[in-house]
């Protein structure tokens, strides 16, 4: 959630809580950062702005109770959690959840910013299994969708917006005849017909294949050919659009948007475990190098030439070897992430904004400032082909020896000096 500078049209108080700041705003009312003086918490409140007799404001107002209804009850590490609900100045608001520097999914939905395959399959996973949670306590979502997805900082989902949601032990809210957002709709939904807790699985799925190629499955000039594709055709397989994808994930995508009820998951509980076999999979995979290979590997990166062969094993204890395919971002501007990646292959740009502003290759280290400074990513690291790198957490430094701390220390100054004479060549050649 991105805060906005605040304004003189920002309220002092709703209710007891104090007004922050403004976090944004849209067709449904405004949201405020607040302060909750009796917990000593930070919250967003969602406030329904419409305060006249029109459609509109009623159809707003009801969604603004459903929600706070529907998910009022649900308590899961990854759906946004709803603290409170009221009315002020005939205002209904909505007290959640506060988290700083999230940012919805919709945003790694294009093929220029994709996520890696292996986030993609855990963020998928956490969907699968709040929603198994949520309709264990006969809730469905109905608007599952990439914008209604919040990626936290530390790379947790949290499903949001239940305004539309239904509570399996009640009447229809009556918003609308047919309810979600058309290029996330399941056949049934456009049908009109009885939706269950499929319907959700049907828009998770949708929502992966999305996330994993940059594209929807279904594209159409207007709302009547969409859904006419929805309920008769076949998405391109996402292996055609990502030929990288492996085939038991383009399965479960499959699977999860297949328009029989008979063929598609049943549950929440069941795409999440076939979600899970195959991250572990994966996981596997990428970690087949013996630790003697891996070891043959790192000794010859520059970052590690004056490790000792001692200090190297320590180090390579606890990294990680990742894998990126070529677009893929390995550390995004602005994050919080604490991590350093070493370049065991291939090439990445370093951007800031829409600016490319240099290049890493082998051997190179990406992300040292944060890691050193536990602050906010100041650029971009993104693959220019496939990638293999060593992840290593900020957390080497509290429990790593001490000869090891020191030589991490000045392989630092080393990078940073380099790193500043290349700039100041360059600078002199655009001078000159």
């Amino acid at each position: 959630m991105h805060v906005h500078k605040p304004n003189s049209a920002c309220p002092e108080k709703i209710a007891k809580y104090e007004i922050v700041d403004i976090a944004g705003s849209g067709a449904m009312g405004n949201v405020y950062v607040a302060h909750d003086p009796f917990i000593d918490r930070t919250v967003a409140i969602k406030v329904c702005t419409h305060d006249d007799n029109s459609e509109s404001a009623r159809v707003a107002r009801k969604l603004f109770v459903n929600e706070a209804q529907a998910a009022g009850a649900l308590d899961h590490p990854n759906i946004l959690k709803i603290y409170d609900a009221g009315e002020e100045n005939g205002q209904p608001y909505i007290v959640m959840e506060y988290i700083a520097e999230a940012q919805t999914l919709r945003s790694y939905c294009t093929p220029e910013n994709l996520l890696p395959i292996a986030q993609v399959i855990q963020i998928s996973c956490q969907c699968a299994q709040a929603l198994e949670y949520a309709h264990g306590r006969g809730v469905l979502h109905r608007d599952i969708k990439p914008a209604n997805l919040m990626l936290t900082g530390d790379g947790q989902v949290k499903i949001g917006d239940f305004g539309i949601a239904k509570r399996l032990t009640t009447e229809d809210t009556g918003t609308r005849r047919m309810v979600g957002s058309p290029r996330y709709m399941s056949p049934e939904q456009i049908n009109n017909e009885t939706m269950t807790t499929q319907t959700d699985l049907y828009s998770l799925g949708v929502s992966m294949y999305e996330l994993l190629t940059g594209k929807p499955p279904f594209t159409a000039r207007g709302l009547s050919q969409l859904l006419m594709m929805i309920r008769n055709e076949e998405p391109k397989p996402v292996s055609a659009r990502r030929p990288e994808i492996p085939a038991p994930l383009e399965a479960i995508v499959k699977r999860a948007m297949e328009k029989s009820l008979e063929w598609r998951y049943a549950s929440g509980a069941e795409l999440a475990s076939d979600l899970t076999s195959l991250y572990v999979q994966i996981q596997l995979q990428e970690i087949a190098l013996s630790p003697a290979q891996r070891f043959s590997a790192a000794r010859t990166l520059r970052f590690f030439g004056e490790f000792s062969d001692s200090e190297l094993r320590e180090v390579l204890d606890v990294a990680s070897w990742e894998h990126y395919p070529s677009g893929s971002h390995i550390i995004t501007e602005g994050s919080l992430e604490q991590s350093l990646y070493v370049l065991v292959k291939g090439e990445v740009t370093i951007a800031i904004g829409d600016r490319i502003v240099g290049t890493l290759a082998e051997g190179d280290c990406v992300g040292e400032l944060s890691f050193l400074s536990n602050s906010k990513r100041s650029a971009s690291i993104v693959a220019t082909d496939d990638i293999t790198a060593l992840k290593i957490d900020a957390a080497l430094l509290d429990w790593a020896s001490i000869p090891v701390q020191m030589r991490f220390n000045k392989v630092f100054q080393q990078v940073l000096i380099e790193r500043l004479a290349r700039t100041t060549f360059e600078l002199a050649k655009h001078v000159s």
